[in-house]
C-alpha cells in the first residue's frame, strides 16, 4: 500500500491539478486507467490510447504523443509496487 511520503505526494498532486476529467484514475478501477507506458530511463509516459479522447495533458513527441499529468504520471511510477495489492483496497487508500 502507499507509504506516508507517496500518500503525502498523492495528496499534494490532487490539491494543485485541475483535472477536466474528475480524476477518473483515481475513481475507478486501475485497469480501467488510459493505456500508457512509463519509460523510466526517459521519465516520460507514452500514452497508447488508440483514440484518446482531446486531452489537455497529451503532447505530441515525435512521432507518438505523452502525458504529462502529474496525477496519472505518479501512478505509473508507483503502479507496479502496488499492482499486487488489491485495487480496491488502494482505491480506499486514495480517497
Amino acid at each position: 500500500m502507499m507509504n506516508a511520503e507517496e500518500r503525502r505526494q498523492f495528496e499534494t498532486l490532487r490539491e494543485q491539478v485541475a483535472c477536466d476529467k474528475h480524476f477518473t484514475c483515481i475513481q475507478s478501477p486501475l485497469g480501467d486507467l488510459c493505456k500508457g507506458t512509463y519509460h523510466v530511463d526517459l521519465d516520460i509516459l507514452e500514452c497508447l490510447e488508440k483514440s484518446p479522447i482531446p486531452c489537455k495533458f497529451a503532447r505530441p513527441f515525435g512521432c507518438t504523443t505523452v502525458c504529462i499529468c502529474p496525477m496519472r504520471k505518479f501512478i505509473a511510477q508507483n503502479l507496479d509496487k502496488w499492482a499486487a495489492e488489491s485495487t480496491a483496497a488502494l482505491r480506499e487508500a486514495l480517497k
